[in-house]
């Protein structure tokens, strides 16, 4: 009864500890974002505001044009996000890959504009967030 006990024990501290590592790394990656938000000017929050609401207008906008087998694809939760894009993708007709097309132009066009307006220092943390970002599913591509 002992053995059990102390097993228990053992196995409910590493669970717990571990589950506060991962949240004190979730909280560390967010802080420096939320201050660099901060430290920018007033007009170059509107631009990162303006790419955000672009973002949603086209999201939405695509949905919009979506057929049944696209929005089954959409719901489907047992597909990864990457394999979700790969699905549509290969079911998208012309006008929507040509939706596609423009609306990364007009994003890439936007998020050069924004570049523009930051500091040396500035640009340099904002392409530590950007190169960031992508290795959250790095996991994902090695498995299959």
């Amino acid at each position: 009864m002992r053995n059990i006990l102390i097993t228990a024990v053992a196995i409910l501290t590493t669970v717990f500890s571990l589950s506060a590592q991962s949240e004190a790394e979730l909280t560390k990656n967010k802080k420096p974002k939320k201050e660099f938000y901060q430290n920018l000017s007033e007009d170059q929050r509107a631009q990162l505001d303006l790419k955000r609401e672009m973002l949603r207008g086209h999201k939405s906008a695509m949905e919009a044009t979506f057929t049944q087998e696209q929005l089954a694809i959409v719901d489907n939760e047992n597909l990864s996000r990457k394999e979700r894009r790969k699905e549509i993708a290969s079911t998208m007709n012309e006008e929507q890959k040509a939706m596609v097309k423009e609306h990364r132009e007009a994003v890439k066009a936007k998020n050069e504009e924004f570049k523009a307006t930051l500091s040396p220092e500035q640009l340099q943390e904002y392409e530590s967030f950007r190169k960031r970002r992508g290795r959250k599913d790095k996991g994902d591509r090695r498995k299959n």
